[in-house]
């Protein structure tokens, strides 16, 4: 089993793949449900659950043509066939004019640095420098 240390190249490799895959598979999924695919789908599986119960008692070839004779449809098939032949909801009736999406522009923001104080100090005559800097600086 292959371990990742946090913050590696493979690791990251992984999380991309897999994000994309997911990523893939839900944009599929949405596009299957949107075009009605997703109809035809459960209209296969009522076939097949039509074909297994027809070739317990007769021959495969008969169930078969039993199942897309059309003659004796399951509640499966009835439930497809309502659902396929329903108006699809109404689309939203889009407008020519095009929409102008505006933000307003933020104002700038200023950051200043704090007044340096001792809290309780009255006196800042420690804090300032009295007398000049030695040029040069002594040696030790």
């Amino acid at each position: 089993m292959p371990k990742f240390a946090l913050g590696s190249d493979r690791a990251f490799q992984l999380v991309r793949t897999v994000r994309r895959t997911v990523a893939i598979i839900a944009l599929f999924s949405a596009w299957f449900c949107a075009n009605g695919a997703l109809w035809n789908c459960v209209q296969v599986v009522a076939w097949g659950q039509m074909m297994h119960d027809y070739s317990r008692i007769m021959p495969l070839d008969k169930a078969i043509e039993k199942t897309f004779d059309g003659s004796a449809p399951c509640e499966l098939c009835e439930v497809v066939k309502t659902a396929q032949q329903q108006k699809p909801v109404q689309q939203i009736e889009r407008s020519s004019e095009k929409v102008l999406l505006a933000m307003p522009v933020a104002t700038a923001v200023v950051l200043q640095r704090p007044e340096f104080t001792w809290p309780g100090a009255v006196n800042r005559q420690g804090l300032e420098r009295t007398e000049l800097v030695p040029v040069p600086p002594p040696r030790v």
